[in-house]
């Protein structure tokens, strides 16, 4: 029998016997004697992240993907990513590879979308040379996209890199002109001589070529040899330059036999076609319905990915009043889709939609607060308040976040809510304005609060759970946490809600510095069946918290670490897991 064959086999029986680790071991051996076989990293994988080695199982999906992609099988490696995206939402690295396999296999809307997300998380890192770069391509599949091409601009300049950014300019321009759009392009021109007039002067001396005053320019900066080369080599039906750096870098678009090809010079990567027209816009309709059908099935998740697939391609196609559609759609199964949310203020400031942006920033800002990005939180805020400035809410989350930043912003001074305009209508019933008479009583908080309750226990029955849950979380923004217990288990009793409420049961006890009753809410929570890791993450993180403040380092690091494989940015937890594992070689070595 065939040595791999039997090792197979093996495996296969210790999985039955239920010996996983040992099943691990024989799949081990193959890989130690050059087998490749993706499938087989594929069944490793999964039994890796079945036993919890998150980050284990990523790096055998990503053998797998490799594998797949060295034979050309798009698809499958695809479907591979989709596999680490469950494990991990905001994987950077495998939106940029969904990006690439989706060009190849033509599909580029969907290859748009995920470097866009690839592109809007190294933003948020600050990391823009990566952003430009699969600007690039995204610039390359979607060429008249000009607000994508204006924000290409505004990173570049954010990189102190004007002429990256003037090449894309250029680039618009020339494209503006072929469109018959010539007023628009001169005025691009003037931008560049404000921008980057070394590039503009190379524009105006370099000869025509076929290819256009683009990449003549470009071909003049590199010197008389490269002019004279592009001039000659490149043919006249180019249609658009690429942008950028990506002028002479190879595409990751797979050439397509009915796409003219483009000739490069000698010395450059052959490049791949343009896609064929309308090849960005791909029927979103198409999406959506398989949305549906998945909600049916009760998939959320794959539900919530095609709702953004087709909200970005209609954005993609100009069509900003259905990606607002569709995104509500999306944001009404999964309300903290941060990516759809970021989306949709986007969309919402540009319509000018003052009311739906305050909405929309106030609805970010609190996925924000959940991931403890207090910066990030507290300045969708501030915008929130700025746009309405009755928004309550917004204004007492600022003021917890001032206190939990010790009040200081970056100026040094707090800031005061109470001086931002504030155009509400004036009260229908005026406040009394004087001061209280000597012998008038002061007013007694705990009476207004036991009025409070009791005005809406009457106006709640027992089965509005959604009702109670915000109850409970009114009571926890009021520092009231027996009261917000007392709501929270009343909202969890037979409703899908039950998840959600033991956590919120459990951070009230931590509030009151009881993290034994914590930990042991928080283990109720993850027993419940029904959810995968990527769901109950900051239960997990919750739980490593308490066990910790219980002193159980050991413990509180083995929760910390499931985070850290399920997501490595999740909160600050890769700082977490530095710290404990130093903590415990301390005591070790005291020991």
């Amino acid at each position: 029998m065939d040595r791999s064959v039997a090792i197979k086999k093996k495996a296969q029986q210790l999985v039955q016997k239920g010996d996983v680790n040992g099943a691990i071991a024989e799949y081990e051996k193959l890989f130690e004697g050059g087998d490749k076989d993706p499938y087989d990293y594929i069944v490793v994988a999964d039994m890796l992240a079945k036993r919890g080695s998150m980050q284990e199982a990523v790096r055998r999906y990503r053998q797998a993907i490799e594998e797949y992609a060295k034979t050309e099988l798009y698809k499958n490696a695809i479907a591979v990513c989709k596999k680490i995206l469950r494990i991990s939402k905001e994987d950077l690295a495998i939106h940029r590879t969904l990006g690439e396999l989706y060009a190849k296999e033509g599909l580029y809307g969907d290859a748009q979308i995920h470097y866009l997300e690839f592109a809007e998380g190294s933003i948020r890192r600050q990391d823009h040379d990566a952003a430009l770069d699969v600007l690039d391509q995204v610039l390359k599949l979607s060429a008249d996209n000009f607000d994508l091409s204006e924000k290409y601009v505004e990173i570049a300049l954010r990189a102190d890199q004007p002429e990256r950014g003037g090449r894309e300019l250029l680039r618009r321009a020339e494209r503006a002109k072929l469109l018959g759009r010539l007023d628009e392009a001169e005025s691009i021109r003037e931008r560049v001589s404000t921008l980057a007039p070394s590039l503009l002067s190379s524009f105006q001396s370099a000869p025509v070529t076929p290819a256009g005053p683009v990449a003549a320019a470009d071909a003049a900066a590199r010197g008389p040899v490269a002019a004279a080369d592009a001039a000659a080599r490149v043919p006249a039906d180019t249609g658009f330059e690429p942008s950028s750096r990506a002028i002479e870098r190879e595409m990751v678009v797979p050439e397509e036999p009915e796409a003219p090809a483009i000739e490069e010079p000698a010395a450059a990567a052959p490049a791949a076609p343009e896609p064929p027209a309308g090849a960005a816009h791909e029927p979103e309709p198409e999406h959506e319905d398989l949305a549906r059908t998945y909600l049916q099935a009760g998939n959320k998740d794959l539900a919530a990915e095609e709702y953004w697939k087709a909200s970005e391609l209609a954005f993609f196609r100009g069509d900003p009043v259905r990606a607002r559609e569709l995104l509500s759609a999306l944001l009404g199964v999964d309300p903290t889709h941060e990516a759809a949310l970021r989306r949709l203020v986007d969309l919402t400031e540009q319509a000018g939609d003052r009311p739906a942006e305050a909405r929309a920033r106030f609805d970010l800002a609190e996925v924000y607060l959940a991931h403890e990005e207090w910066d990030l939180s507290r300045a969708e805020y501030m915008r929130c308040i700025e746009l309405d400035p009755g928004n309550d809410r917004a204004r007492g989350r600022v003021k917890r976040l001032d206190s939990l930043m010790n009040g200081a912003q970056p100026g040094g001074m707090p800031v005061d809510l109470d001086a931002l305009p504030d155009e509400r209508p004036a009260a229908s019933v005026r406040v009394r304005e004087e001061q209280p008479a000597p012998g008038d009583a002061l007013i007694d908080l705990e009476e207004i609060i036991d009025e409070f309750k009791a005005g809406v226990s009457e106006r709640i029955s027992g089965e509005d759970h959604e009702s109670h849950y915000d109850l409970g979380m009114a009571y926890m923004e009021m520092g009231l946490y027996d009261e917000a217990i007392g709501e929270f288990q009343v909202a969890s009793k037979g409703s899908p809600m039950e998840v959600k409420c033991l956590e919120m049961i459990a951070l009230c006890f931590l509030e009151k510095n009881e993290p034994a009753s914590a930990a042991r809410e928080l283990s109720r929570a993850l027993e419940l069946p029904g959810y995968g890791p990527e769901e109950t993450i900051s239960i997990r993180y919750n739980l490593a918290v308490a066990n910790e403040r219980l002193g159980n380092l050991d413990r509180a690091l083995q929760h910390f670490e499931e985070v850290y494989l399920l997501n490595v940015d999740f909160l600050k937890v890769a700082s977490k897991v530095k710290e404990l594992k130093q903590r415990l070689a301390r005591a070790e070595d005291r020991g």
